[in-house]
């Protein structure tokens, strides 16, 4: 009677171990999808794309690199992405408006610059009475631009003509390379190809600028956002790999820059290569990019506060790590 007590105790414990192992087996797998827009935010996670690390034995993600805006607006109103990567300013309107998604970091740090020829020390005080032709009129190039000008002291305060594309202002400068344009990282580096102005292209860089200006080393330009809702582990590693990404970026830039010819971001090696170090890609968690991002969102607001909402946004915009970040 004991050896058959004994014999089904054992099998008792078989079914049990074996039943938890089931149950690990049929674990439901998270699929993730992330939305980064061609240009520095998708170079920001280019070798995470590239190389897809593992966040998990039950998390699975895929990519989708979209142009433009529209896109990035449409999956905010969706929830059709899990993160998204988007300017700040563009985040922070739409949270305010209800969508469910929480700002986790930034990573780029300002990619604009005041481009024309024939300068020998290209400064601010060469667009004293000029015209400057802007794109992205409401939006981070022209909020950064109008917060540079208005800082500076101008005999005559320049003009701002506004296109509706960083094509349509490079195709100012083709025609006519004595025209002051507002640029932005990877089109800038399009410019200084031999073929189009080469060595001749002079360069303000308003990152630096801004500092002067703000006593701030630059602005949080674009980061990322996730859906609320997400399993925090399966956030913190995902965090956790795109600083990777970006710190490769930043100390491997040539094969970064030949993974983004190989995923067919549409810039060729040479313009990524020169791009990749004036895009300023550098990781920083919410909590570590509020204080920039106030300062920041506080100009915004003194030019047109419902460009991010009305007013600044509450803690509850800002998502919390739950380990330390690697």
């Amino acid at each position: 009677m004991k050896k058959l007590l004994s014999i089904i105790a054992i099998c008792m414990l078989v079914f049990t171990l074996s039943a938890c192992t089931g149950n690990d087996n049929n674990k439901d797998t998270i699929k993730l999808k992330i939305m980064a827009p061609i240009g520095t935010p998708a170079l920001a996670q280019t070798y995470m794309e590239k190389t897809m690390p593992s966040l998990g034995d039950y998390v699975e993600y895929e990519i989708e690199t979209v142009s433009g805006a529209d896109p990035l607006v449409a999956a905010f109103g969706s929830g059709s992405h899990d993160i998204i990567y988007a300017p700040t300013n563009l985040g922070a309107k739409l949270i305010s408006t209800g969508v469910d998604y929480k700002f986790a970091g930034t990573v780029v740090w300002g990619n604009l610059y005041i481009a024309s020829t024939g300068y020998e020390t290209f400064s601010l005080d060469d667009l004293d009475g000029k015209e400057i032709i802007a794109f992205g009129q409401n939006s981070t190039p022209d909020i950064v631009l109008q917060a540079v000008l208005s800082g500076y002291t101008f005999t005559t305060v320049p003009i701002i003509t506004y296109v509706d594309s960083v094509s349509q202002a490079q195709a100012e400068i083709l025609i006519d390379n004595t025209k002051i344009i507002l640029m932005a990282e990877p089109a800038l580096s399009v410019l200084g190809l031999p073929s189009k102005l080469g060595d001749n292209l002079d360069i303000i860089d308003l990152q630096v600028e801004w500092e002067n200006f703000t006593g701030t080393s630059s602005y949080p330009q674009a980061g990322i956002f996730v859906k609320s809702d997400l399993d925090q582990d399966v956030v913190d590693a995902y965090l956790i790999e795109i600083a990777k990404s970006v710190s490769q970026a930043n100390i491997d830039t040539a094969t970064v820059a030949q993974m983004a010819v190989d995923l067919e971001y549409g810039f060729p090696l040479g313009v990524l290569v020169s791009a990749i170090p004036r895009a300023n890609l550098e990781y920083k968690s919410a909590a570590d990019s509020k204080a920039a991002l106030e300062t920041y969102f506080g100009y915004i607001i003194d030019m047109n506060a419902t460009l991010i909402g009305g007013s600044l946004p509450t803690e509850d915009f800002y998502y919390t790590v739950n380990k330390i970040e690697e």
